[in-house]
């Protein structure tokens, strides 16, 4: 067997889950936990050239990690950070030499255009005296020759170790191997071989451990995190991969003090900012593009698994590398739209809704929590009844408003063909189903493009609508199994996608209640008068 060597990125790859806001305390005893648990090498965070925070673990300068350092300085254990080319990357030169330092490696990690660079850079950093790994994102995407031209000059730098990166989470055990199989026969044997995985296919485990059967003389130096904490699918677990080698290769890990770091610090954070797999990362690995691409489609929670597939196949091939938020919005809209000529619909709703009290319901957790509410107004007001993407159990609605394929899909059977409304992106509508158009009804904002409850007040606004109440209408909560009247509606849930979407319908909500009167029968975070009697 090869020698292995554990490197943990917890506080780097990590800090993309929490904005690297881990605390100063967390970040100092993570760092202590990880050489108490004989960590071979930890990485404590990025170089960049932000201003410094104590409660985050991205440094100005080698000095501030050196601070954290003070109770670890006589361990066995070698402190690295990362420098990434293309995220506010610190330039080397600025950054103090090794000797004065307890960090004794710097990880170097650049795109395929951004070798020159990330060479001229390496010469730098090891000038200064660190180690050097040289870690270029995403070698599956390499051709042959292009990784072979870069392992050549890779043989020049003589780095301390040259990396695999599994960026997208994609590769099999046969592709692993492959690359491997290519380094191992064309990298000088003094440098080491380093491997970065993501989990998308939940494979980061079994790829180790075929890494770890490899036979090879080179040293090995695998990545992994506690709890698999990274964005996305995350990384390979430490804990796991830690009790594998001790159990297979009679290793010296001691697990316990990486639990704790789960337990105390890491659990928390997950409750409100989750990782690890699920079927938008599996999708991005599948598609190989970037994994916000499908997290973007799938916290929408208007398309199939198949139509996120189809969406995905249409991003160009220059584009899947990056999250281009303009470009798969733009991409799900012309695949969502379907023209139709709906003059006469709106002419006759708006007949329908003359001198009405309009009471739309939303699928939001109030209306079972506050249906007592929702039934003494009705009863009081008796308004014109409409309800959004579905039926609810307590009141017939005058029409149901369906602006969600999928919501379609699960109501379909139980839907009146005669007092419901669809929007024109909903595929396989019966022939005699009335439709709107779903382009004239969507949002400026992206965040809040295809938001159903907002397409229904835009379409209450074509047909003069004056006034309309609302209830359901919660708004995206941190509980995401608390947004719903029924569990079944909950999707993928990412924090801050739905934080954003709350911001934007809330900034929607308001911009249309200067054209019509909006009334909040039940609780909602949208309800900023509310809020600010709260306030006051």
């Amino acid at each position: 067997m090869s020698k292995i060597k554990i490197l943990d990125c917890t506080l780097r790859d990590g800090g993309y889950i929490n904005d690297w806001k881990f605390g100063k305390k967390a970040i100092q005893n993570i760092l202590f936990n990880l050489s108490k648990a004989n960590t071979d090498i930890v990485e404590c965070g990025f170089l960049t050239n932000k201003p410094y925070n104590s409660d985050c673990s991205l440094f100005n300068c080698v000095e501030t990690i050196d601070a954290l350092l003070e109770d670890n300085k006589n361990s066995d254990t070698m402190y690295v950070a990362m420098i990434a080319l293309g995220e506010k990357e610190i330039n080397p030169r600025l950054i103090s030499d090794s000797a004065n330092s307890y960090v004794d490696g710097i990880r170097l990690t650049f795109h395929p255009d951004e070798i020159d660079k990330a060479f001229e850079y390496a010469e730098i950093i090891k000038e200064k005296g660190y180690r050097l790994f040289m870690q270029p994102v995403g070698t599956t995407n390499y051709t042959d020759k292009q990784f072979l031209d870069l392992l050549e000059r890779v043989n020049i730098l003589m780095p301390y170790a040259f990396y695999i990166v599994d960026t997208l989470g994609m590769m099999y055990k046969k592709d692993l191997i492959r690359q491997v199989f290519l380094v191992d026969n064309n990298l000088d044997t003094n440098i080491k071989l380093g491997y970065h995985s993501h989990n998308n296919f939940q494979l980061a485990f079994s790829n180790a451990q075929a890494l770890a059967e490899y036979n090879t003389e080179r040293e090995i130096i695998i990545d992994c995190s506690a709890n698999g904490m990274g964005r996305g699918a995350g990384n390979l677990c430490a804990e796991l991969f830690m009790n594998y080698l001790n159990k297979e290769y009679s290793a010296h890990y001691d697990v316990l003090p990486v639990l704790e770091i789960v337990d105390q610090y890491l659990v928390p954070i997950s409750l409100s900012n989750p990782w690890g797999y699920n079927s938008a990362y599996f999708l991005s690995a599948a598609n190989n593009c970037h994994p916000n691409y499908a997290t973007y489609l799938m916290t929408k929670h208007s398309l199939s698994m198949s139509s996120i597939g189809n969406i995905l196949q249409q991003l160009p091939k220059e584009q899947k590398r990056f999250f281009n938020k303009q470009l798969i919005e733009s991409i799900y809209q012309n695949y969502q739209s379907n023209a139709v000529n709906d003059i006469e619909t709106i002419t006759k709703l708006r007949k329908k809704f003359d001198g009405k009290e309009i009471l739309v319901i939303a699928p939001g957790e109030s209306v079972k929590s506050k249906k007592d509410t929702i039934q003494k107004y009705i009863s009081k007001k008796r308004p014109f009844v409409i309800s959004v993407n579905f039926i609810p159990d307590f009141v017939k609605p005058d029409m149901v408003f369906v602006g969600n394929a999928r919501r379609y899909e699960e109501l379909c059977d139980r839907l009146d063909i005669k007092k419901s409304v669809f929007t024109s992106n909903i595929p396989k509508l019966p022939k005699k189903a009335v439709k709107v158009n779903y382009s004239e009804l969507i949002s400026a904002s992206n965040d809040a493009s295809d938001s159903s409850g907002i397409m229904i007040l835009k379409l209450l606004k074509k047909t003069s609508v004056k006034s309309v109440a609302l209830a359901g209408y919660d708004g995206f909560s941190k509980n995401p199994l608390g947004n719903y009247f029924n569990n079944d509606y909950c999707g993928i849930y990412e924090p801050v996608l739905l934080q954003e979407k709350t911001l934007a319908i809330s900034e929607e909500l308001e911009s249309l209640s200067k054209k019509m009167k909006i009334k909040f029968v039940t609780p909602s975070i949208y309800n900023k008068g509310k809020r600010s009697k709260k306030k006051a």
